[in-house]
C-alpha cells in the first residue's frame, strides 16, 4: 500500500466538515487548557485595544504604531501555543504562558512572508482606484485586470501556504514546495474550511455588536467585544489549520523525514 504522505502518492482530500467538528469539539473539551495558554496574551491584546481606542485618530501616531507592533508580537505567542497543544499535546507548565522566543519569531516571519504574497495585487488595485477619476481609461482597465489576476494568484498560493504556520509551530523545516505538493487539489476545501469554521463567530459578533450599538452602549465596549471575538476567531482558525496540517501534510515529524530522504530534492 502506498504511503499517502509521500509526494509521489495521490494527494489526500481534506474532510472539511469533520475538521470543523473536531476543531469546535476540541475547543470545548480542552477549554480550560485553551484558557490557560491564551488568557494572559489575550488580556494584554484586549488592553492594547482599549488604549488604542482611547487615542485620538490623528494624535500620537508613534504610540499607535508601538501598540500595533506590540499586538503583532502577541499573536505568535497565542498561535504557537495552541498549534503545539493540538498537534503535540504540548502544554507549557505554570498558570500562564507569555513567551516569545525563536519559535515564535520564525512564526512571525513566516506570517509576514505570507502577508507579502498579497502585496502586489493590493498595490495594483490601490493604484487603479487612486488613478481612476471616473473617466474610462484603457490603460487603467489593463492595470485593474492585471491587479485582479495578481490578487487571485496570491490568494491561491496564500491559502495553500497557510499550512506552513502549523509546521513552524512544531519546529518542522520550512519547505513551501512540499506544502504545495501536499495541498494539491485542496484549495477550495481549505477556503471552505476557513470560511465555515469562522462564520459562526463572525455572525455572533455582528449580531451582538449591532444590539450593543442600538442600546447606546459606549463604543469602547464594542472595541473590547471585537478584541475578544478576534481572539476566539484566531483560536478557531489555528485549530482548523492544525487539523488540516495533520491530515494533508502528516503528523509532526513527517516533513522533516521527507527532507532527509535522498529524493526529497
Amino acid at each position: 500500500m502506498s504511503d499517502p504522505f509521500l509526494p509521489s502518492a495521490s494527494p489526500r482530500k481534506l474532510d472539511v466538515l469533520a475538521a470543523i467538528k473536531e476543531a469546535y469539539r476540541g475547543a470545548w473539551v480542552h477549554f480550560g487548557q485553551m484558557l490557560k495558554l491564551t488568557w494572559l496574551p489575550g488580556l494584554l491584546y484586549i488592553a492594547l485595544t482599549i488604549v488604542a481606542a482611547m487615542l485620538d485618530a490623528n494624535a500620537n501616531p508613534a504610540l499607535r504604531f508601538l501598540l500595533e507592533i506590540a499586538s503583532l508580537f502577541l499573536w505568535p505567542i497565542i498561535a504557537v501555543a495552541w498549534h503545539r497543544f493540538i498537534l503535540l499535546g504540548d502544554a507549557a507548565p505554570g498558570a500562564f504562558h507569555l513567551h516569545f522566543g525563536r519559535r515564535e519569531a520564525r512564526f512571525l516571519m513566516v506570517s509576514i512572508f505570507l502577508g507579502l504574497l498579497m502585496l502586489p495585487g493590493y498595490i495594483m488595485a490601490a493604484l487603479t482606484v487612486a488613478m481612476n477619476e471616473g473617466a474610462a481609461n484603457p490603460s487603467l482597465s489593463l492595470v485593474a485586470f492585471l491587479g485582479l489576476i495578481a490578487l487571485l494568484v496570491a490568494v491561491y498560493y496564500f491559502t495553500r501556504l497557510l499550512l506552513l504556520l502549523p509546521g513552524v509551530a512544531v519546529d518542522e523545516p520550512i519547505d513551501p514546495r512540499l506544502i504545495l505538493e501536499r495541498t494539491r487539489g485542496n484549495f477550495w476545501r481549505l477556503v471552505l474550511l476557513m470560511l465555515l469554521a469562522t462564520l459562526p463567530i463572525g455572525v455572533a459578533f455582528v449580531v451582538i455588536g449591532t444590539v450593543m450599538l442600538s442600546l447606546g452602549l459606549p463604543t469602547l465596549i464594542v472595541f473590547v467585544l471585537a478584541a475578544v471575538f478576534y481572539i476566539f476567531f484566531a483560536i478557531v482558525g489555528v485549530a482548523v489549520l492544525s487539523i488540516a496540517y495533520r491530515e494533508l501534510v502528516g503528523p509532526p515529524g513527517t516533513l522533516a523525514y521527507d527532507l532527509d530522504k535522498p529524493d526529497a530534492g
